[in-house]
């Protein structure tokens, strides 16, 4: 290919995220390997990145929490949907002056909580739900740090591979922070997420497949956790890896499987790469990287360049001309 069709090519190729979703069958599972098949895509609108598919399950339903972001201002919000209501409409959740993404909601006591990456922010905060599903507030921030993707999970999920004695109120906390995954104990009052300790007990050496892509999940009696591979991209892959030991005093994983976007056929989707996976009894999500590779995305382009000449204009002080 020419030089001027390798840059005509670039013109029109884009990357944004999708999600898909499909109803697990009998025995059904990810951790199956092969073609992955069944997977629907969730409703957008071309250019709109959704990504970081959490579940949530509410009065028998199933709610899909996820990230939302245009590609103008690389800002997300976090929305939901009920899965389970086919006329139910997306609706905002949470919208913050700075990015958000990864909306991990989990229960404690008699409320619903939602961790979700607040990175721009400098902490990890915590925030309680008042009014489901839409209605969210910043109730505290449990680590000083600039971190992505904070996983926790309740200790007994892991009693099966702990020895640490009384684990009631007890959760660990997966963070990556630059480049390391670390790993804390948290301590948290009987009825709410209060921290009252929290210990960090594990830090990595740096590395690119560690990075948590997902909620920790349970099958069959094992306890795995979904890892991003992002040795030569951001978003390459997915490892699933069996959590073997995770105590106060140890923490050791071995990896199992690899999801590879190509795995994952879909009309009308260039799939080039994968980053979270989450399931429940009813569901299993997915996104993935997809490249349009159109003319329209040429003048699509084009379109961001001059809206963020605008908008560079008027934090200037400048007038926009009509």
């Amino acid at each position: 290919m020419s030089g001027l069709g390798k840059r005509l090519r670039r013109m029109m190729s884009c990357e944004y995220w999708v999600i898909a979703y499909r109803k697990r069958g009998a025995g059904q599972s990810i951790l199956q390997g092969g073609m992955q098949t069944g997977f629907h895509l969730l409703p957008q609108r071309r250019y709109i990145t959704q990504a970081d598919p959490f579940l949530y399950t509410c009065q028998g339903d199933t709610w899909l929490f996820y990230e939302k972001q245009n590609l103008t201002d690389m800002r997300g919000t976090l929305w939901c949907l009920n899965l389970d209501d086919p006329a139910d409409k997306p609706r905002l959740v949470l919208n913050e002056p700075f990015h958000l993404s990864y909306p991990q909601v989990f229960s404690y006591g008699r409320d619903m909580y939602m961790i979700p990456e607040t990175r721009n922010a400098g902490e990890v905060r915590l925030y309680r739900c008042e009014r489901f599903p839409d209605h969210w507030v910043c109730m505290d921030r449990i680590l000083p740090l600039s971190a992505v993707d904070t996983t926790v999970m309740p200790a007994q999920m892991v009693s099966s591979v702990s020895d640490d004695g009384d684990i009631s109120g007890i959760f660990f906390a997966f963070t990556y922070t630059a480049g390391c995954l670390e790993l804390y104990v948290l301590e948290v009052e009987r009825e709410s997420f209060r921290i009252v300790r929290k210990e960090k007990i594990y830090a990595s050496p740096p590395s690119k497949t560690l990075r948590p892509g997902g909620a920790i999940f349970v099958e069959d009696g094992r306890v795995y956790r979904p890892a991003q591979d992002c040795r030569d991209y951001y978003g390459q892959a997915l490892i699933i890896n069996e959590i073997e030991r995770l105590d106060r005093e140890g923490f050791s994983e071995r990896e199992v499987c690899s999801l590879e976007p190509s795995r994952f056929p879909l009309r009308g989707v260039r799939a080039v790469g994968i980053h979270t996976y989450n399931c429940n009894e009813q569901y299993e999500v997915i996104d993935l990287l997809h490249r349009e590779i159109s003319v329209r995305t040429i003048l699509k382009k084009v379109e961001w360049k001059i809206r963020n000449r605008l908008a560079g204009a008027d934090c200037s002080g400048k007038t926009k001309r009509a």
